[in-house]
């Protein structure tokens, strides 16, 4: 399986995942069974023409699923149809919550996880709006 990982700059497995989906610089792209990684980047910030419409992983269809902080409605619609489960991440970095989805100790995200639900963080969300 091929798991996609929110992160502001590649050190490897060591990498903190950052807390906003949408607007992560990259992702970290790791395979679960041999650990291997490569980076990715986003593809909605590569230019102003590619926004709203465009997904943020792009559209080769090799992502099987997403760990994740904190994540809008949008993102969480086109993952959606793309047939890719997003998890809610647990720990900080990649390879600790990488270990979490291996002993099935991560939970899916239900659509009343997601950040635009709660808009602050006093009520579990992330701070900010999407």
């Amino acid at each position: 399986m091929k798991v996609a990982f929110p992160v502001k700059e590649n050190n490897g497995l060591e990498s903190v995942i950052d807390e906003h989906f949408g607007v992560a610089q990259f992702f970290l792209v790791v395979d679960t069974e041999t650990r291997e990684f490569e980076l990715k980047e986003n593809q909605k910030l590569l230019s102003d023409a590619s926004k709203c419409k465009t997904s943020v992983l792009g559209k080769d269809g090799q992502i099987d699923a997403v760990i994740t902080n904190c994540m809008g409605d949008g993102s969480q619609r086109s993952l959606a149809s793309s047939n890719i489960k997003v998890y809610q991440a647990l720990k900080k970095t990649v390879l600790e919550n990488l270990e979490l989805l291996e002993k099935d100790e991560l939970k899916l995200f239900h659509m009343f996880d997601f950040c635009q639900i709660k808009k602050n963080k006093k009520e579990g969300g992330c701070g900010h709006h999407h």
